[in-house]
């Protein structure tokens, strides 16, 4: 089977040395994949502990007043640092956000919380213009392919699932059923085959990479937050092992060192830790999100 590590929001207040905290003792073996915001609005790092201590209370007006853009190559010591993992294969990259901010002038109804305020391709406009140029405007900074999009908040409108078709990006997660992909022949397929699967195995997400007509796409991801738990992830990755499938862990550094919701002596990174040590007692290839989601199957 496959594993790979997608880690989102990497952005202008990221710093190498929590990067390497984070990642410094896996990543030869592991390349996690950063999911960059290009040019996030506001202060993060103190939005980010706000909205994590309040929630639903979080001072969403002095929010969206912080609206200050920090494009990411302006944080040149992180630019160097990224340049250099990405040379010896430790990271990989992938795009995440423009803003990560929903701007709509009137978003969809659908979905009235707070999140969806962050979920910037969750949308009623076409975004594929915008996706296209931030892609390229990364790929420029860091002489890098960029090849995978992981939505924010994990929600993609109709819309925005379209948009990121259009810019042909590879996609893990989204939140968009599968009966809302496309349907030309190929796209009927894949509907089929996951159909067949879920009769077959109703209780088991479907557990491989799709290939549409332009992209590929993983459906399923397996997130690593502070309410998480070991044994949850470990019977989400066994699940996907008995079909030797595609397994995914998704996270985020900013929060690796939070204390988990169910006991303040136990971080997010020590539950990756104890995850991992089961994971590796298994035949598993691990590879970054853009080598798992390539059209080309690397073995």
């Amino acid at each position: 089977m496959r594993f790979a590590i997608r880690d989102d929001d990497a952005n202008y207040f990221t710093t190498p040395q929590a990067l390497e905290a984070c990642y410094g003792d896996i990543w030869d073996t592991i390349p996690p994949s950063l999911s960059l915001i290009s040019k996030v609005k506001g202060d993060w790092p103190y939005w980010l502990q706000h909205i994590y201590d309040n929630r639903h209370q979080t001072n969403w007006q002095g929010w969206e007043q912080d609206d200050v853009a920090h494009p990411i190559e302006q944080n040149e010591t992180l630019i160097l640092f990224l340049k250099q993992k990405l040379q010896e294969s430790k990271l990989d990259l992938c795009f995440h956000a423009k803003f990560h901010r929903n701007g709509d002038a009137v978003r969809p109804s659908d979905r009235e919380n707070n999140y969806v305020r962050g979920a910037e391709f969750y949308t009623n406009e076409d975004k594929t213009h915008e996706i296209i140029s931030e892609v390229a405007h990364l790929n420029s900074i860091f002489d890098y392919k960029i090849s995978v999009f992981t939505p924010p908040q994990n929600l993609l409108s109709k819309l925005g699932y379209q948009a990121v078709r259009r810019a042909g990006l590879n996609i893990c997660g989204g939140g968009l059923s599968f009966l809302s992909k496309e349907k030309n022949i190929r796209g009927l397929y894949n509907l089929a085959i996951q159909l067949v699967f879920k009769m077959k195995h109703k209780h088991t997400n479907y557990p491989f990479v799709l290939h549409y007509s332009n992209h590929t796409e993983i459906p399923y991801h397996y997130p690593l937050q502070p309410t998480t738990k070991v044994e949850d992830l470990i019977s989400a990755f066994d699940a996907v092992r008995r079909f030797d499938g595609d397994f995914v862990l998704s996270t985020h550094y900013a929060e690796f060192f939070y204390p988990t919701k169910y006991n303040s002596k136990l971080t997010m990174k020590d539950v990756l830790h104890e995850f991992l040590l089961h994971v590796s007692k298994f035949p598993v290839t691990y590879q970054s999100l853009s080598e798992l989601l390539s059209k080309i199957k690397k073995q």
